[in-house]
């Protein structure tokens, strides 16, 4: 540990701005509690086994996904989601063990957040685009899959067909945009702060127990905890109204297991560094547990506790089983998907995050775009129709004409 100490020197700062926290932030020998083991030994042992535990189980749940993969562009945002549970455990188990990182590592967690919050809002979004079939009947695999702009749009096409109005009508398009920029907003927002906390943390005026204009946690936190929250606001104003759309998908437990990690992770770090500027000492500083161990140590385990409920209850909130296709399906030509190594690359790539953000500052135009096509396309199916009625017209009418002419013969010939 002592190599460590050379990492990343807090500045020592003015006596009105300098940081309450050890410099550097390295485990501090504590009285045991357990045979000759201090918290800070006990806390990486049972952080560690469960972190073990719950990267285990949702690896498993992973390696089922990518066994049965019948529906991919779901699928893959299944993944990207369940990813988070073991990216969690890993860094704050590190951050536990090596103090001195715990900021550095925490704004790993910061930047993947948001990304996942995306990803899920997009799985709601495919999940309209391309709505899983309630008829026994086995779906046509040749069906090409929507485009991009119709997965981006598809909570406001499904909307605007339940209230039978036009994608343009503000009883729909304004929430939708609120909700658009909401999401969209996450991931820049996010990054910032991540960026911001790595630099002020390496010149000493982070400091995670501070609360005033000196220390850059406070406003970091807030920015942080804002953002996070008008996300998931806007992610549940896209799925509620359309939850009867996608019931087959279990959206409404997706959303509520994906919403309770986030909504808890927030919550608690901003809770916990209320806590720590102003827990008095005689707590933050007992026999039995330093100020490093209460800072780092407590809310890691804490979240590694919470991390193994909640790899148990995606199990059940993101299961596979309907996707595992039935022996009709098999035999009627479906199959599951099987990338290989790309897979990997098809995980990672997370393109689409990028694109919803980057059009939202136009969302109006990809709408008005895409109601002109879909009114072009009603308009090609309307034709088409037309044109097989008239051409069944004309044929009942040749037939009328045929039998008419014999029964004029047959009476002819009668006479």
């Amino acid at each position: 540990m002592d190599s460590l100490a050379a990492l990343w020197p807090r500045s020592s700062g003015t006596s009105s701005s300098t940081c309450k926290l050890p410099t550097p932030l390295v485990p501090i020998p504590t009285e045991p509690i357990a045979g000759s083991k201090d918290f800070y030994h006990v806390n990486i042992i049972v952080s560690g086994a469960l972190a073990i535990f719950s990267t285990l189980v949702v690896s498993a749940l992973i390696f089922r996904h990518m066994t049965n993969m019948s529906r991919p562009r779901e699928q893959l945002y299944i993944i990207r989601i369940c990813l988070l549970l073991p990216i969690f455990a890993v860094v704050l188990w590190v951050g536990i063990y090596i103090p001195q990182t715990y900021v550095y590592l925490n704004s790993v967690i910061v930047i993947c957040e948001p990304v996942t919050l995306t990803c899920f809002y997009l799985f709601i979004c495919e999940t309209l685009a391309a709505p899983v079939s309630t008829s026994p009947e086995p779906e046509s695999s040749t069906a090409p899959p929507p485009s991009r702009r119709s997965v981006f749009l598809s909570p406001l096409v499904t909307r605007a067909r339940q209230l039978d109005v036009t994608l343009t009508d503000k009883r729909v398009f304004n929430l939708f945009r609120r909700s658009w920029i909401g999401v969209a907003q996450n991931i820049p927002v996010s990054w910032a702060v991540a960026i911001a906390a790595i630099i002020t943390e390496s010149k000493g005026v982070y400091c995670l127990t501070a609360h005033d204009a000196h220390h850059a946690h406070i406003f970091l936190i807030v920015f942080k905890t804002v953002s996070t929250f008008s996300a998931l606001l806007a992610v549940l104003r896209t799925t509620l109204p359309v939850r009867g759309e996608i019931e087959k998908h279990r959206a409404m437990t997706k959303l509520w297991a994906f919403k309770a990690l986030i909504f808890l992770q927030v919550a608690q770090e901003f809770i916990f560094s209320i806590i720590n500027s102003k827990a008095p000492k005689s707590l933050t500083e007992s026999k039995t547990v330093s100020q490093v161990d209460f800072i780092t140590g407590i809310p890691s385990l804490v979240v590694e506790v919470e991390l193994v409920i909640f790899s148990l209850f995606f199990h059940y909130a993101y299961s596979v089983s309907m996707y595992q296709l039935s022996d009709e399906q098999k035999r009627a030509g479906e199959h599951y998907v099987n990338y290989g190594w790309r897979l990997i690359y098809k995980v990672f790539d997370i393109r689409d995050a990028f694109n919803l953000i980057r059009l939202a500052p136009r969302v109006r135009r990809e709408v008005v775009k895409h109601e002109v096509e879909l009114l072009s396309q009603e308009t090609s199916v309307s034709e088409l129709a037309q044109g097989r009625l008239g051409s069944s017209s004309t044929q009942d009418s040749t037939e009328r004409k045929s039998i008419q002419e014999q029964l004029t013969e047959t009476s002819a010939q009668e006479k």
